[in-house]
């Protein structure tokens, strides 16, 4: 008996101190996030142009690709895919900014026909449904102010200023947009042979590089579906909008576009301005209708096209999502809420070719009913996927 509590004694004294090992581990974890954390907010200046150019050079790398295999020389490839990504940028760019200053102009008189519609609901709930309290709620909330600041700011002003918070100014964005391009077409240049290089690399007694390889080429795949759907978004924004007669359809389909890159809320925050447009000019039938087109465009394409061209591998839970958003907006600003999906996504793909963190990938993985219960949609590995195959990491032939 005395044998078999000193044994016991003995296991107890030896799972302590792996307990305590195991603990002091993840709180330097822990730490060292901290510190990364804070390095990327200090240095979002920095940081962000690398991050987009890297964003971008991934996801226009095929079309480089395409024209290096068609016998078009590298060098004018390389010019060809950044003059297209600088139009293509520019032409948006130009039609967002003359349709914004167009209608910066009409916003007074929109607030003050908006705050007439509230006035005119809060009366009739109170009066006629027995909503008690509805004209006082209105009144405390002082719509008057908001229609009061619209007409004595600059709406545009306000707007680059909210869009320049990550870098500062517009002069800096400007310069932040030329060091982004460049970035991009160097990245583009070093690209063919990335495999070959990761391979000698890992052969002369570096680093093994196939997992970052393998990320940048999942995340090519997520960006090219994203644009995709993104496009799909504007273009049918646009094309419902002009149905129902609104004045700034194509401002609406950008809107549609650019905002569907931001996770969870971007598609519901770019039907707000159309929705108000509609109220506004045609009345509620109108905006309902604009509303239900919306809805119908953004849960069709997002849980029914997306995951059919994305597949399981690039699932992310709910929840996931919305924190990836708000972390990067407080990390890179309003630039951070554009990037958050991808940058998880790149995060999720390294965790889970890895041993120890690898659990974590599974628990950011998105769940489903099976059988009446909820399971996590686990990605299933393949040993070919850690190659790094993919256009953005095998050399042209």
């Amino acid at each position: 008996m005395a044998a078999l509590d000193d044994q016991d004694d003995i296991e107890r004294e030896s799972i302590a101190p792996k307990g305590a090992m195991q603990g002091l581990r993840a709180l330097i974890t822990l730490a060292c996030v901290a510190l990364v954390v804070a390095g990327l907010k200090a240095g979002a200046v920095f940081f962000v142009p690398v991050a987009v150019a890297f964003f971008m050079a991934v996801l226009s790398y095929p079309l480089m690709s395409w024209m290096i295999k068609k016998r078009v020389p590298h060098m004018v490839a390389l010019l060809l895919t950044v003059g297209v990504i600088v139009l293509g940028i520019g032409l948006v760019g130009w039609a967002g900014y003359d349709l914004l200053k167009s209608l910066s102009k009409e916003v007074p008189t929109y607030l003050v026909k908006l705050k007439g519609i509230v006035d005119e609901s809060a009366v009739w709930l109170e009066k006629e449904v027995g909503v008690v309290g509805a004209i006082k709620a209105v009144e405390e909330f002082n719509l008057q102010s908001v229609v009061e600041m619209g007409k004595q700011k600059d709406v545009m002003q306000q707007l680059a200023s909210f869009v320049t918070s990550t870098f500062g100014t517009v002069a800096v964005a400007l310069g932040a947009f030329i060091i982004v391009m460049v970035l991009m077409m160097f990245i583009l240049m070093e690209a063919p042979g990335t495999q070959s290089r990761a391979e000698v690399i890992r052969n002369a007694g570096g680093p093994d590089f196939r997992v970052l390889m393998q990320s940048a080429s999942d995340i090519q795949k997520f960006l090219g579906v994203k644009t995709l759907i993104s496009v799909a978004t504007g273009l049918l924004a646009f094309m419902w909008c002009w149905m129902f007669d609104l004045k700034y359809p194509l401002l609406w389909g950008i809107l549609a576009f650019l905002f569907n890159y931001i996770p969870a809320v971007g598609s519901t925050a770019a039907s707000i301005p159309a929705i108000a447009e509609a109220l506004v000019n045609h009345g509620p039938g109108t905006a309902i209708g604009v509303g239900i087109g919306y809805g119908i465009i953004n849960f069709g394409l997002d849980n029914f096209l997306q995951p059919m061209l994305m597949g399981r591998r690039f699932g992310i839970s709910g929840l996931v999502v919305v924190l990836s958003g708000l972390f990067w907006f407080y990390v890179w600003g309003p630039i951070g809420t554009f990037l958050a999906v991808p940058l998880t996504m790149m995060i999720k793909v390294i965790l889970e070719n890895t041993t120890e963190f690898r659990w974590i990938s599974v628990a950011m993985a998105k769940k489903k009913v099976k059988h009446g219960e909820v399971v996590l949609e686990t990605p299933e590995f393949d040993d070919a996927d850690l190659l790094g195959g993919g256009a953005a990491t095998e050399p042209p032939r």
